[in-house]
């Protein structure tokens, strides 16, 4: 209990810092609700991107089995017309020669079929990783979004609250003597933390500096707004 002539105007003065102090951190915490939100959503795009990077790959790796499908089948052609030049052929020489341009043919289609099986190979690899990201994306849409309803809902909260407690200290305001709140407005805004302070084993509970025991007298007895010498600060008694 503070037990002096100025104890009206220092409770008031009190509320109203609480009330100064609340305020700010429901400012402070609104502020920061749209980085959070942006925060969220940069942690589902960043999954998004993840996913649309594997199907990338993914239809990468199908359109290069297509091209190595697509010339395994133009060389078997080439060979089936190679068969068929055979039966033509009277000379001996011609006919061992297109025998050998088979056989380099077929060896050719073998490598193809060779590069076929290790992009399959690739492919299927690639098939689990692709569930599990879209599984992934899932449950991180799911998250963010009740983030974001949450969020959402906080800052209708806060903006009732803000209203509520802008509103009482409009009305504790107006019961203040002007000058003492006037003096107690600078502080507040120089400081940003505390204008009024209690006096706590004989240190300003502002600065933490040490009192002299005739400030300290007039904080306890004094009819008059007493400040520390130190940083400014409105002082008060409080009993140990």
């Amino acid at each position: 209990m503070i037990a002096n002539d100025m104890l009206p105007t220092l409770e008031k003065l009190l509320v109203v810092q609480d009330r100064d102090r609340r305020i700010a951190q429901l400012k402070l915490e609104r502020m920061r609700i749209p980085e959070q939100i942006a925060s969220a959503e940069q942690r589902l795009k960043a999954e998004s991107a993840r996913l649309e990077g594997l199907r990338d790959e993914a239809k990468h790796i199908e359109a290069e089995r297509k091209r190595w499908e697509i010339d395994a089948e133009s060389k078997r052609t080439q060979i089936a017309k190679y068969r068929t030049q055979l039966s033509q052929i009277k000379s001996n020489t011609e006919y061992q020669a297109l025998l050998k341009e088979i056989a380099r043919v077929e060896r050719e289609i073998d490598e193809i079929e060779t590069h076929e099986l290790e992009v399959m190979e690739k492919s299927d690899q690639l098939q689990p990783s692709v569930k599990t990201e879209q599984v992934m994306l899932k449950e991180v849409s799911a998250k963010v979004e009740a983030e974001r309803a949450d969020l959402q809902k906080r800052i209708a909260i806060i903006d009732q609250e803000l209203k509520q407690v802008l509103a009482e200290r409009q009305q504790l305001a107006r019961e203040i003597d002007p000058d003492a709140l006037n003096r107690y407005e600078r502080l507040m805004r120089s400081k940003s933390d505390f204008a009024i302070v209690p006096i706590r084993n004989g240190n300003c509970g502002g600065c933490h500096l040490n009192i002299p025991p005739q400030l300290a007298h007039n904080a306890k007895h004094g009819s008059e707004l007493t400040s520390c010498d130190y940083c400014g600060r409105i002082l008060y008694w409080q009993p140990e």
